[in-house]
C-alpha cells in the first residue's frame, strides 16, 4: 500500500550490478545506468540467464526476451520497477 512495498531504483540497480557482478564476471565499476548489456558483454544466452535469477530473486514474471543487449542498466532499472507495480497490483498488493 506503500511505496516501501516495492524497492527504490537505487536498490534495483544494486541488486541487478550484484548479478551481473557474481554471475556474469562484470567488474562493479562498469556497471552504470548508461551501459548497455551489450556493452558489458552479455549474449542473448547470458540475458535469458539473468532474466530467469531475477524473476527468482524479485518474485515477479520476467520474460527471456525482456532484455536485449541494447538496453541501458538504468532502461531495465525502469522496466523492473514498472514489473513490480503491475505485479503487486495483479496481487491487490498496491
Amino acid at each position: 500500500m506503500t511505496a516501501s512495498l516495492h524497492p527504490s531504483a537505487e536498490q534495483l540497480q544494486d541488486q541487478l550490478r550484484s548479478e551481473l557482478v557474481t554471475r556474469f564476471g562484470v567488474e562493479d565499476a562498469e556497471v552504470t545506468p548508461e551501459m548497455t548489456f551489450g556493452e558489458l558483454g552479455l549474449d542473448s544466452l547470458a540475458l535469458v540467464e539473468l532474466s530467469d535469477v531475477l524473476q527468482s530473486v524479485l518474485e515477479i514474471p520476467i520474460a527471456d526476451d525482456d532484455f536485449n543487449g541494447e538496453q541501458k542498466i538504468a532502461e531495465v532499472v525502469t522496466l523492473l520497477q514498472d514489473k513490480l507495480v503491475e505485479h503487486a497490483g495483479a496481487q491487490g498488493q498496491v
